[in-house]
């Protein structure tokens, strides 16, 4: 602003003339296209003045400039702010200063100006009539600088000096000019912090404290009060919740933290952690951890970790993970990230710049095998299940494996796979199968290639003997076959061939974080299965849902319906008759409403999966269990009042556009027999 220019123009487009003054004064113009003139007609002569002094003759204070590296911003003026009838009152300690907001040029009263001091962190919101009255309590005033901001005015500054004697000083604390207000535009952050705090962090966007420790039952109910988001604690601790400028140390919350900014070093919160900057260090929540920028640490949750940049170091969750970047590892059933240098491990691993690959293929002791792939080249997990169909040499095998891809050449590479899968031959998923596989690959289309290769087994039956399985039985000479503590355990050489389908993950573009993802959705359910235990036992039922979307990918689930499980005859393993009559136990239809809390989330646009949490209401008074004989209905015994229980589930399902939802769910009643699977079709409708 102060190099000096010279500018002759006549008549020439004010674009050119701010190109002209750039080019003289080494720098650039930033400005919104919409906002100048830009086709307007300059006649200018001016020789060898400050650039400054050039703008104002351009522009005649109808706009500032700020200056940040080698850029000239351009802004629209802003008003002022006023303060107007001031007065201040004082009882031994206590300070009380009162007046009205005003904008300085119209005079117009100004509602939900922020008013505050900052060195004794004391903040206010005027009213509908511009008024404002703020308490402070100190010892030692010093100066008491009353400050009032608002969104889109300039700020205005009022100094009240002790009598005697009077002091310039300035307490230079350290101040942070931390991230923006970016979990207030966040659905989540938005439903827990008060509207009077996000006006509060948009009139004063710049100020930050940095304070020993702070208490808090609720956001804005703290030590701090309405100033607890600009202030950076050491340690932080949240009754039920809290939101704060950031923390440099520890942080605890019965409920949730909410940090504006950054967090170190350890961070721990029943349901979720919500970070606006950098988290740093370790991060744990009974629920969901979200960082609105890098993760340089361990994320540890029941259900779902987030990350909107980078992830340097590690992502543990019982469901779903989520990185721009990753530089770390991954572990849980969901793995997402747009751009991966580190690993993930997982049942499906979403890598943007990663593969995908399904493979049909063959092997001696399992006729067919499918198999899922999904990671990078250098890393990847795999599902396989497979099935020999011969009736003489039946079996069924399900596992999971890692593998990573050694690039030959442009179509040729090979595959180093080692899986663990569990057997069935005999009736039961009792044995294990573990291998080692080296697999040349040759494609021969894009998409389409070709594999094979030799494959080192050990065979380990944990049950009985094999049972249909001719391959796995004791030979006559007994070669290759070992066994352990009784058990068959057989090790051999083999191979393997197939075909698969090769492709990569669709890329995403680099987007702005999105915060309107915050509807309320209302919805029903039917529910329809079988108890695990009792197969015999089926179940039906209902529920009604109210589903709240905080983000993109992330929602909040209640529900209450009516369930019966309707009991059904079944063997006794235990109690026989003399006559060889089979007795039978008939237990009485149990009903009940569940009433359960849960969170869910989405891979991709419309597949989704969650768990949830409840309490079961019995509406039996009484709970029976009848024998039954063959001939006769015996006794009854009344096994007492229902017992009360915890529901705790998971289930995956697939929600269409026009709100008709399919999917299967898992819940087990701690304290009872119920553990039930079923299918779950519903309906659901936007409120908002």
């Amino acid at each position: 602003m102060n190099r000096q220019v010279s500018v002759s123009v006549n008549r020439l487009r004010l674009a050119e003339v701010l190109t002209e003054l750039g080019k003289q004064g080494n720098f650039y113009f930033s400005y919104n296209s919409n906002m100048l003139p830009k086709d307007s007609l300059v006649t200018l002569a001016i020789v060898r003045q400050p650039v400054e002094a050039v703008l104002k003759e351009l522009f005649h204070e109808r706009f500032e400039f700020e200056e940040q590296r080698d850029y000239i911003i351009i802004l629209p003026a802003l008003p002022h702010l006023n303060l107007i009838n001031t007065d201040i009152t004082s009882d031994n300690n206590n300070y009380s200063i009162s007046g009205i907001v005003v904008d300085e040029r119209s005079g117009e009263r100004m509602m939900n100006a922020s008013v505050y001091e900052k060195q004794q962190l004391a903040a206010t919101l005027t009213d509908e009539h511009g008024y404002f009255k703020l308490k402070i309590r100190t010892t030692d005033p010093g100066v008491l600088r009353i400050t009032a901001s608002k969104l889109k005015y300039h700020d205005a500054t009022l100094n009240f000096l002790k009598s005697v004697p009077v002091t310039n000083r300035s307490d230079h604390r350290s101040y942070s000019g931390a991230s923006g207000n970016g979990v207030e535009r966040d659905a989540l952050g938005k439903f827990f912090i008060s509207a009077r705090q996000r006006i509060q962090s948009l009139n004063i966007p710049d100020f930050f404290a940095k304070r020993p420790f702070q208490i808090s039952l609720t956001p804005g109910l703290s030590t701090h009060g309405l100033f607890s988001s600009q202030v950076i604690n050491r340690i932080s601790l949240n009754v039920a919740g809290g939101y704060t400028a950031g923390v440099n140390g520890l942080e605890i919350g019965g409920l949730f933290n909410i940090n504006k900014g950054d967090a170190k070093y350890l961070q721990f919160a029943g349901v979720f952690n919500l970070v606006g900057g950098n988290m740093s260090g370790l991060q744990i929540a009974g629920i969901n951890n979200r960082a609105l920028d890098t993760v340089r640490g361990v994320q540890l949750s029941a259900f779902n970790n987030k990350a909107e940049a980078q992830v340097s170091g590690v992502q543990f969750a019982g469901f779903t993970n989520e990185a721009q970047r990753l530089k770390g590892l991954q572990i849980g059933l969901v793995n997402v990230a747009d751009t991966s240098y580190g690993v993930s491990l997982g049942l499906i691993n979403i890598i943007r710049n990663g593969f995908y690959r399904i493979a049909l293929s063959v092997n001696p002791l399992v006729s067919t095998n499918i198999s899922f792939s999904s990671g990078t080249r250098n890393f990847y997990t795999i599902l396989n299940i497979g099935a020999n169909a011969d009736f003489n040499n039946k079996m069924y095998v399900a596992g999971f494996g890692l593998g990573r891809d050694f690039i030959l050449n442009e179509h040729f590479y090979i595959s180093a796979i080692a899986d663990v899968q569990v057997g069935n031959t005999t009736g039961q998923f009792m044995d294990t199968w573990k291998r080692g596989r080296l697999m040349l690959n040759a494609e021969l289309t894009k998409h389409i290639s070709v594999f094979a290769g030799p494959t080192y087994n050990n065979y380990a039956s944990n049950g009985s003997n094999p049972g249909y399985q001719s391959k796995l039985r004791e030979p006559a000479d007994a070669s290759g076959y070992v066994k352990y503590q009784g058990l068959p355990d057989r090790n051999w050489l083999s191979v393997e061939g197939g075909i698969a389908f090769n492709s990569v993950f669709k890329p995403t573009k680099v987007r702005n974080r999105q915060y309107r993802s915050h509807s309320w959705y209302l919805g029903v359910a039917t529910n329809c299965g079988a108890d695990l235990k009792y197969l015999s036992q089926t179940m039906l039922g209902g529920e009604l849902i109210t589903q709240r979307d905080f983000n993109g990918r992330l929602s909040a689930t209640f529900s209450a319906g009516y369930t019966q499980n309707i009991a059904k005859k079944f063997d006794s393993d235990e109690l026989t008759l003399t006559d060889g009559g089979k007795i039978m136990f008939q237990q009485q239809n149990f009903k009940f409403i569940p009433l359960k809390a849960g969170m869910r989330t989405y891979a991709g646009r419309n597949f989704f999966y969650g768990g949830e949490i409840g309490l079961m209401m019995a509406l039996n008074t009484q709970w029976y269990q009848q024998k039954v004989y063959t001939d006769r209905i015996g006794e009854r015994n009344n096994i007492g009042k229902p017992p009360k229980a915890f529901i705790y589930g998971a289930g995956a399902g697939y929600s269409f556009n026009n709100g008709l939802e399919a999917g299967l769910k898992f819940e087990a009643y701690t304290g009872t027999f119920i553990k039930q699977a079923y299918v779950r079709l519903g309906y659901r409708f936007k409120v908002n």
